[in-house]
């Protein structure tokens, strides 16, 4: 009868090591890929319209928005061509969404007729937000601010201040905020 000779102790627990150590990794790397969807607080995900998202405790906020995004959370559909400069989306029980968005030249008169189909008509008596200064043929649309308490059921979900004007290259800016009630 052959006897077959296993290996040493020490060679058989250095073994086990590595390989109770090789779970605990592949445990981390599957926790690290898929806490962020899954909702861990404070860790990353790429949200369905592309945007770099991170979770808290309450909720999650996005700093670099697409213009998916920004379409989508402010209900609005702008030209293909218009970029997104910054922008911040925070959803808690609430949300929140300011951006600044650029459209070319060549867009511009689109991107004012599908930002005054979501937001109504260019308003004389508001004055423009923050970051619309220097823009020519400003136009401000704004929701009415006096029925933010009210409880009529047929005002809007949102409370919004969009301010648009043309740089002097032509192209249009926005500034847009909006926030739910």
């Amino acid at each position: 009868m052959a006897l077959t000779r296993r290996p040493g102790k020490p060679l058989r627990v250095l073994g086990g090591m590595f390989l109770m150590v090789g779970s605990v990794a592949v445990l981390l790397a599957v926790l690290t890929r898929f806490a962020g969807a899954w909702g861990v607080p404070y860790f990353s995900f790429t949200s369905d319209r592309g945007s770099g998202c991170v979770n808290t405790w309450t909720g999650f906020s996005c700093d670099r928005l697409s213009l998916a995004e920004v379409e989508w959370r402010a209900d609005v559909d702008l030209p293909a061509s218009t970029q997104v400069l910054s922008g911040r989306y925070v959803s808690t029980h609430d949300y929140t969404i300011d951006a600044i968005l650029r459209t070319p030249k060549a867009d511009a008169a689109a991107a004012l007729e599908a930002l005054q189909g979501s937001f109504g008509k260019c308003l004389d008596d508001r004055p423009a937000p923050t970051g619309a200064g220097g823009l020519k043929s400003l136009c401000v649309l704004a929701d009415d601010l006096s029925d933010a308490d009210s409880d009529d059921p047929g005002k809007s979900s949102r409370l919004y201040t969009v301010g648009t004007g043309l740089d002097r290259n032509g192209d249009r800016v926005t500034v847009l905020s909006v926030r739910s009630r």
